[in-house]
């Protein structure tokens, strides 16, 4: 299993530490697993007001053509609007399967990208520690994201939901029925639009949107690998 390798991009405002036990799961079980920090989300906020949608992209974009030229199996998994990322990256290049973690098509509400997310930081700041290697684990970073950050987000958001249904691979969808950020509709549309004749979706009854971080994690690592496991 040495040449697959798992790319695991993280949400907006967010960094690997979203999608942490899951990538830990996904290493144990032998995959190579990259989970690369989008440019602009560190704790520089002036470095995050100048980074644009095409750079978030573009970087994903040289990870996944890196591991494209070693001859390894692409997997590529997205949360939030890292699974946007994700869909517009496996359209354009040859991986093998598609991942999406509570993608982010509808929004529920317009202050989501902040309110939501500094809500999350807040309720669950006892569970994990500000020293771990994810340097975004703070709450002021994502009171101060930039509003034209915000656009740019959006901008990933149209973009993918122009080429979803040109998706072929194959492709697992998750999402949290509780997803208090997301509209869980968002998987239903693209399950419903993209052109994999190998598709599926899952609901998680109890989870919200930080499936990799709730209390659903064991089953969200178990579709996944369950998945992965028809496509070596």
């Amino acid at each position: 299993m040495n040449q697959e390798v798992c790319i695991i991009i993280h949400g907006f405002s967010g960094n690997p530490w979203e999608i942490k036990p899951l990538a830990n799961a996904l290493e144990q079980m032998g995959y190579q697993v990259i989970t690369p920090l989008l440019p602009g989300h560190s704790m520089n906020k002036e470095k995050m007001s100048k980074v644009t949608a095409l750079e978030w992209i573009q970087m994903i974009e040289i990870v996944v053509k890196k591991a494209m030229a070693e001859n390894k199996k692409i997997h590529l998994m997205g949360f939030s609007m890292g699974a946007m990322i994700a869909s517009i990256i496996a359209n354009r290049q040859q991986v093998s399967t598609l991942v999406l973690l509570s993608p982010a098509v509808y929004i529920l509400t317009p202050k989501l990208l902040k309110l939501k997310a500094e809500r999350f930081f807040q309720q669950n700041r006892k569970t994990f520690s500000l020293s771990e290697q994810s340097p975004l684990n703070n709450q002021s970073f994502i009171r101060s994201t930039p509003i034209y950050n915000v656009f740019q987000f959006n901008k990933i958001v149209r973009q993918a939901k122009r080429i979803f249904h040109h998706i072929s691979i194959p492709i697992c969808i998750i999402h949290g029925e509780k997803d208090e950020t997301v509209d869980p509709r968002s998987s239903e549309l693209i399950y419903s639009v993209a052109s994999s004749t190998e598709k599926e979706i899952h609901y998680l009854p109890l989870s919200k949107h930080h499936i990799c971080q709730d209390c659903e994690v064991q089953t969200v690592i178990q579709t996944v690998i369950g998945f992965l496991n028809k496509y070596h």
